[in-house]
């Protein structure tokens, strides 16, 4: 039976981004990831999808993977109310739910569920249809197993799918290369916040940016770990990294890794300290209580970031707004409702139901409610606490920027209160993205707070003023290269590199980049002198390096072909004839120094040393030493010959083979198992 969609009509640009995911990616029609804003109808979208592919495949079933298990039981209300399937037809896993496609025709599961049972589930379950709500999750290493659920049709849904992930040579990854997007397909439509704005989607919306204050004790707290925090990223970048790179390199065991381990820590604890700021509390409280006492009925939801901080917020909430009457002008009570994850799952639903409702006007949340779930009653919301993100953001003025209408068809208006505490890293978020370009100059409103004071005081513009995005900055430079090296006048973006004095490119990670283009060029450039550390730009391969000065500063000298490639060590594990090679031939074997790294020096027309305690030593190579390790130094000083004496260092790997870096990858020196023959062997 063909799965009809009914009770509702898609926009003309909603059945734009049906058609397109029909048309598919790379050749593979009916795959695709949508990038839609917060509110924009993914879901209907979706549904719309799932009946284009049924029409295609009458019997087909479709397996809908969701990140919480409140979304899971809306999704199935969803379906049920707006396409052609019975209650009877879908089932749940996960969220009390075993469902199986022999009991249902469409499965919506939890994902973490999904990740351990769909694959399984799906492999006899016929023609199937992939939906991945919330899909940046889906991207997560515990959780990237469901990805390989067996499905014909694929549809990947976020309001921000990208997710920062990087390979195995430590380059970051486009969302087209990173796991979801290879699953799911590429994004075959966006529809972003700013589109929203500009197509008339949004409803009449004000957003209120209120800066708070710290008190003194939380300032000297403030102001010790952030001195810490500033003391580890100094250190990260004396490794040549910046902090961006921190939680990538965190989890690695690379020599980094437990110095970007305690910049993850510090900035975690300077971020509890942010999210339980005093003032957060109170200036939320008055809020509240000011929208209430016009005397009108509205829906307020608070988003916060901490479990214990929001159930004292409710419970301040709760006891001012029942006897508000008495003291804050509101007309009447005003019930309260609290919902996060730790709360049973029937205290949960009770509490959407309330809100929903309107019997309790205010909802406190955490987390749980910026992804997904529907609250399109609320006109009012207060981001009391939230991430640097500004995907966070987007995804809570969502829920409450909602298209919805009235009874007599007139679009409900909204306002959004931002809270965040002035002065700190809290207000960076300002300097990530132009606000009045997201959501229009008219929109906003931005308000100050002192500490404890009861009156906030109108500001004329944001704390922090966006720099120009890479695509605005190569938009004003009329889309082509300056003649000459200018400052870079950009928010800084893009991956740290370093060119040695040979040429040699390696990135963070220090995997060697097989296409360095003319980087040692431009780096010398600046800096006077061969080698540097420099910046590529992800979107149009910008190369940025550092100009040192009374004040340094980032310039921009030229211009990538081609994205880098790392060499890939997959490749290095196909089998080779080591005797077929030859002294500067590439070498494709493994990179790693596991016998030691080498220094080739001009001493006596050609000599091999080692590093030692107190100097260094000499390979024997004047018959004094082991025949088989002086034939292997031998052999080496043969091969720097006959490649002109073109390097100075090279390695010895765990084969036994000896290399060197060329500036398009790794080349050939010489066979030497079992290594050379030291005096320091002889004592």
């Amino acid at each position: 039976m063909t799965i009809t969609t009914t009770g509702f009509q898609l926009h003309p640009w909603q059945r734009d981004a049906v058609r397109a995911w029909v048309a598919g990616t790379d050749q593979t029609p009916y795959r695709g990831t949508f990038e839609i804003v917060t509110g924009g109808g993914k879901t209907l979208i979706a549904l719309a999808c799932l009946a284009e592919a049924s029409r295609r495949d009458n019997d087909l079933r479709a397996a809908i993977v969701v990140p919480t298990e409140a979304l899971a039981r809306q999704w199935r209300d969803n379906i049920v109310a707006r396409t052609s399937l019975t209650e009877a037809d879908v089932g749940l896993l996960g969220a009390g739910g075993k469902a199986t496609f022999k009991t249902a025709r469409v499965v919506v599961a939890v994902l973490n569920t999904a990740s351990s049972k769909l694959p399984a589930l799906a492999a006899s379950a016929g023609p199937l249809m992939l939906i991945v709500d919330e899909c940046h999750r889906a991207g997560a290493p515990k959780f990237r197993k469901v990805l390989d659920t067996p499905a014909v049709y694929r549809l990947g849904l976020s309001a921000t799918p990208d997710r920062e992930e990087l390979n195995d040579e430590g380059e970051l990854l486009t969302y087209d290369e990173q796991a979801v997007g290879q699953a799911l397909g590429s994004i075959v439509y966006r529809f972003t916040l700013k589109d929203a704005r500009l197509s008339g989607w949004l409803p009449e919306f004000t957003l209120h940016h209120h800066g708070v204050a710290l008190s003194p004790d939380e300032q000297r707290r403030y102001d010790a770990v952030s001195r810490r925090v500033d003391e580890a990223g100094d250190e990260l970048r004396s490794m040549g990294i910046e902090t961006a790179r921190a939680r990538s390199l965190a989890s690695s065991r690379h020599e980094a890794g437990a110095v970007a381990r305690r910049w993850v820590q510090l900035t975690a604890q300077r971020k509890d300290l942010l999210y339980r700021a005093h003032e957060r509390q109170r200036v939320a409280r008055q809020i509240v209580e000011e929208v209430f006492a016009d005397g009108e009925r509205h829906r307020v939801i608070l988003f916060h970031e901490r479990v214990d901080e929001a159930v004292r917020l409710f419970e301040e909430l709760r006891e001012e707004l029942t006897a508000a009457e008495l003291d804050h002008g509101i007309l009447a009570p005003v019930r309260v409702e609290l919902e996060h994850s730790k709360l049973a799952d029937k205290r949960r639903r009770a509490a959407l139901a309330a809100f929903s409702s309107g019997e309790a006007p205010v909802l406190v949340s955490v987390k749980s409610l910026v992804e997904g779930i529907d609250v399109p009653e609320a006109d009012t919301g207060v981001s009391v606490a939230s991430t640097s993100s500004v995907r966070q953001r987007v995804q809570a003025l969502g829920r409450v920027l909602r298209r919805v209408v009235d009874d007599d068809g007139a679009s409900k208006s909204s306002t959004m209160h931002l809270i965040y505490v002035e002065g700190t890293v809290d207000d960076l978020i300002y300097a990530k993205a132009d606000w009045s370009d997201l959501t229009g100059e008219d929109a906003n409103r931005y308000w100050k707070w002192r500490f404890e004071s009861a009156i906030a005081e109108p500001q004329e513009a944001p704390p922090r003023t966006p720099l120009p995005t890479e695509e605005q900055v190569w938009a004003a430079l009329g889309e082509r290269m300056p003649e000459d090296v200018i400052p870079w006048p950009g928010v800084l973006t893009g991956q740290e590199y370093s060119v040695k004095t040979n040429g040699v490119v390696n990135n963070a990670f220090g995997s060697q980049i097989v296409n360095p283009q003319d980087v040692a060029e431009m780096v010398a450039r600046v800096r006077g002198r061969e080698g540097g550390r420099f910046r590529v730009t992800p979107e149009y391969l910008l190369v940025l390096v550092w100009e040192w000065g009374d004040p340094g500063q980032f310039v921009l000298v030229g211009r990538l072909r081609e994205p880098f490639r790392a060499l890939s060590e997959e490749a290095t594990k196909t089998k080779f004839d080591v005797t077929a090679l030859r002294p500067g031939q590439d070498y494709p074997g493994p990179g790693d120094k596991t016998q030691g790294s080498y220094k080739v020096s001009q001493r006596g027309g050609g000599q091999i040393s080692r590093a030692v305690r107190g100097g260094a030593e000499f390979a024997f190579v004047d018959g004094s030493g082991d025949p088989s390790g002086e034939g292997n130094a031998r052999r080496v000083l043969e091969a720097w010959e006959a490649m002109d004496r073109g390097f100075a260092r090279f390695s010895v790997n765990n084969l036994g083979h000896a290399w060197t870096e060329g500036t398009g990858g790794r080349v050939f020196v010489a066979d030497v198992t079992g290594g050379f023959s030291w005096p320091k062997e002889r004592e």
